[in-house]
Formats: structure tokens, sequence, C-alpha cells
């Protein structure tokens, strides 16, 4: 039976978790302390955390971690939820571990019998910062799907029970009594002669609210604000005002974070949200993200450990590999940066497919015509070269021990590029920093999958200068596609830019071309089906 436990939830105040029925951050918060009450009326010592300091995702693993490490106990627990994709259907409950494999096992079956979720089981996860880094035994508990109206549903009306029953097992005691709930906040005073509903104020005694205000009108402005994450508090907080900030972007209204006359307007008419730009034509869709992202991660390069640097991230390998699907897709709509990608080898010691010329013949991979195999050999190389240079860390900033701090010279991302590689390249260079920061240009970049796994640090973050090259290290870590493209063409026309490539420590793995040659396959496939259903459908137009 453990005597001391500490339990926290997920993620934070100001680091959102995944939201859709539920909202993960408010219910793991919820599930802690109601577990914390059934443990204490079974007289388990335990001690509860939730974040409320950390602006980023790394400075909140630590601040948590930290935490469970500052206390005396026997076991650690994480609560968290889960998500996939929106759907109606069941997904169920999982628990996750390092070593503890029984207890996690125990924990996901009690709450599926409380609930009746699908239980998921026990999963080991050996690349979470909270499993790998507390001293003591530690569980993360996935306790369902926030995007599942079912999990939705079932979650609500067991609430106790799944508390009472997470409880038990962590005890290993029976617990009969039910300690009362207490509020999940302080109950606010009636406001009188105020409507119940915020429509009921005229629209005219609404005042024109920003951050630091508060009140009712605040608090009203939160209960309008279409599903809003944060708590209706009537504290106009940094969270308030971004929630305004993706109001005002989302309905075409003017983007200052102020509630006025307009915004307020729109809220009372529940103004729909303006539909969303069309994806450019070569984003990938969301099943092909899926379906190219597992031929990475089976692929024997997502199992190779590269020289000096070990395992790639999760995320890199599949990033990577959604990144070079999109260029292959431009390359067959005629895009210039990809057709200078593609280019047969040149002559040139600034051209990485000369200077790695043998090591190519090595490997059966010629480069003297231009096109697709050029592209996919090209991506080959790029795959060590990010290890080489970042580890895979989308987000790594500069190398602290050099002084090129300057807009320009300040190296940023995955292939520790820096601006001033442009000037090889133009004007493609420049045309791609121009479509990446398109904001209907975002879903391009990937960012999500890149992350997978990685960690990183405020100072990762920081970009120096000022002006375009300011922005070219912001977008190469906000936007990693963005940053594999440039590095591409930087191979190709200016590739003493980077050291490795001279040095020739950027390792080129036969296992690499083959995973992309994977994913060409597949893209091959998909474009084929475009082009049986254009067919299909003239032959069923008899005025085509």
């Amino acid at each position: 039976m453990m005597t001391a436990i500490v339990i926290s939830s997920g993620h934070g105040k100001y680091i959102r978790g995944a939201s859709g029925y539920l909202d993960e951050v408010d219910e793991a918060r919820r599930v802690v302390e109601r577990v914390a009450e059934f443990l204490r009326g079974a007289s388990v010592e335990v001690e509860t955390f939730h974040d409320n300091t950390s602006h980023d995702q790394s400075t909140n693993l630590e601040t948590i971690v930290s935490y469970h490490n500052a206390q005396s106990r026997d076991l650690d627990v994480s609560v968290h939820f889960n998500a996939y994709e929106t759907t109606s259907n069941p997904m169920g409950t999982e628990c996750l571990y390092v070593s503890q494999s029984v207890l996690a096992g125990q924990v996901s079956d009690a709450i599926s019998h409380a609930a009746s979720l699908i239980d998921r089981g026990p999963k080991k996860r050996t690349d979470l910062y909270f499993l790998n880094n507390t001293d003591e035994p530690a569980i993360l508990i996935e306790t369902c799907f926030v995007d599942s109206s079912a999990d939705a549903d079932l979650y609500r009306t067991n609430f106790d029970h799944i508390c009472q029953a997470i409880a038990e097992t962590l005890s290993g005691q029976q617990i009969v009594d039910t300690p009362p709930q207490r509020p999940e906040r302080p109950e606010r005073p009636e406001r009188p002669q105020r409507p119940q509903n915020p429509t009921d104020v005229p629209l005219e005694d609404r005042p024109t609210l920003s951050i630091g205000d508060s009140g009712p009108d605040v608090e009203d402005l939160q209960r309008l604000l279409p599903l809003f994450e944060g708590e209706v508090d009537g504290e106009f907080g940094p969270i308030t005002e971004e929630e305004v900030l993706d109001y005002q972007r989302s309905r075409g209204l003017g983007v200052d974070g102020m509630c006025g006359p307009q915004t307020w307007a729109a809220l009372y008419e529940h103004k729909p949200p303006l539909p969303p730009p069309a994806p450019p034509p070569h984003a990938l869709t969301a099943s092909e993200q899926r379906v190219i992202m597992r031929i990475a991660n089976d692929s024997a390069i997502a199992d190779y450990s590269w020289e000096d640097r070990g395992h790639a991230p999760l995320g890199y390998t599949q990033g990577m590999a959604l990144a070079f699907a999109q260029t292959y897709k431009k390359l067959l709509a005629g895009h210039p940066a990809a057709h200078e990608m593609a280019k047969a080898r040149l002559n040139s010691d600034k051209d990485a497919l000369n200077i790695y010329r043998s090591e190519f013949e090595a490997l059966d991979m010629s480069n003297e015509t231009a096109g697709a195999d050029t592209l996919r050999h090209l991506y080959a190389l790029m795959l060590g070269h990010g290890m080489r240079e970042s580890s895979g860390q989308h987000c790594e900033g500069r190398d602290q021990s050099a002084d090129n701090v300057q807009s320009d010279t300040a190296e940023a991302g995955l292939f520790q590029t820096s601006y001033n590689a442009y000037s090889a390249s133009a004007p493609e260079f420049d045309d791609l920093m121009a479509e990446y920061n398109d904001p209907q240009n975002t879903v391009t970049c990937y960012l999500d999958a890149f992350s997978e796994d990685v960690e990183c640090s405020s100072s990762d973050w920081d970009n120096y200068g000022s002006g375009t090259g300011y922005q070219f290290q912001r977008l190469c870590k906000e936007c990693p596609a963005f940053a594999v493209e440039t590095c591409g063409l930087t191979l190709r026309n200016l590739c003493n830019h980077y050291g490795p490539i001279i040095r020739k420590e950027t390792e080129l793995k036969a296992a690499a071309e083959e995973m992309f040659a994977a994913v060409q396959a597949y893209m091959d496939c998909q474009v084929g089906k475009g082009v049986r259903h254009l067919r299909h459908h003239r032959r069923r137009d008899p005025g085509s």
C-alpha cells in the first residue's frame, strides 16, 4: 500500500493541453483534487500540484517534476487527458509507465470498469519527461479522450466513480465513504439587478475592455467567447487576451486584443467564424500525414543510432518524411525551389551532392539527372545533416559558443542555417520565406509532427537582431518544413555554409533513402488515385 503520493495535473494555466468536448487542463485539475480527497479519506498522505506560472513547455515540465522531486513520497502520478481526432466513437483510457507496468494496468482497468470506458491498457513510454525524470516510481494517467463525445459523456456521468477508482487502486484500499465535493471555485456574490444572460445587458452599456481590466463585464466577455479555454474569473489576463485575438481573427474583425464595440456586437450576434482558407495545393491531407508518419516510424532509419548523436527524436524522422512528401508534390507541380533542389549534380565545391559524390556512388545513388531521384538523395543526406547539426531538434538555437549574433548570421533550427545563405539561392530562398510566412500556409509547417519527443528551452526560442534575419530565425524554429527547404537550397548552392558537410561528418545512409523512397511510392499512388478519379469524372460527364 502506498503511504505517500504526489499527484499533479499535466500542462498548466498558461501551457494549455488538448481541448475538445473537454478541456484537458481544467479536467485534470478536477481529477487531481478529487482523487486527493478520496485518498485523504483513506488516511493516505497526498500532495497535489498545478503549474500556474510557466509560459513554455520546457519550463512547465521542469516545474512539475521539480515539485515532485522536492517532496518525500513513494509514488508520483501525473493526470492527463488524451486527444486524437474529433469523433463520436468511444476511444478509452490508458496509463503510461516506464517501470510500473502492473500498477499502470491496474489503474487503466479500474478507470475502465468505473466508467465503462474502453480499456486501452498500460503503455510503456520511454520518451516522456515526467516518467523519465521523477525520482520515485511514476505513472501517467490518460483519463479519456477530450475529442471523443462518447468518452466525454461517460467521464462526466462517472466523474466521482473514476476518481474513487483511481484512489482505491493507488492506495490499495477500498474507499466506502464519499467525501463531499468542495466547490471548484469560491462562490461569487449575486450581482444585483444584472441579467443572467450576458446579451440582456444593453450593448451600448458595454465598456471597451483590455488586459488588466476586471469585473462583471470581463466575466460576461469570457462567457460569451466560444469555447473559452480559461477560467471564467472576471480577470482580463493573457489567456483572455489571446482568446479575444483568436476570436477577432476568426471573425474577420480588427485584431487588437481589446473588446470594443465591434467585438461586443459580433459576440452578441453570435457571428459565425469565417470559412477557413483553402489549403495550398501542395499541402498534405490529414490522412496522408498519418500514413507518411507511420512509414517513417516503421522504417529502419528510425531505429538507427546516429554517430555521436544517438537515436533521432520521433518527431524528426516523421517530420522529415512529411517535408519530403510536400517538396515532392511541389516538384511534380513545377515549384521553382523544388526544381532547384532536384537539379542534376553540379561540378562545384558549393554543391553537397558533388562533395559527397563518392559516398552517393558507393550506395548506387546517381545524381547525374535532374528529378525525383536526385531530390530523394538530397533528403537522405539532409536527414543525417540535421542529426549532426541539431540532433533533430527543430527549435535548436544558435551555437552559444559562437559570436555570430547579428540577425543575418545567427544560426537557427534543425540545420543551423543563417539568413546570409540566401544570396546563393536567390530568388527561391526569399520566395520560400514569403510563402511560409503567409498564414494560409501554416498548415504546411508540420510543427506538431516535428515537435514530438522534442523539448525546447526558453533560450532555444531566443532570436537575435531584427528585421528579415530575425524573422528567418523565428520561422526556421516555428515552421520546420521551411527550415528543411531552405537547407535543401543551401546544400545545393552554398554547402560550405555548413561545417559538418565540408568536414564530411554528416552520415549518408541507404536506409534513409529507402524511407524516402517508400514515402515517394505512397505519394505516387495518391497522385494516381487523383488522375483515375478525374478520368472517371470526365467519362461520366458527356459535356467534357
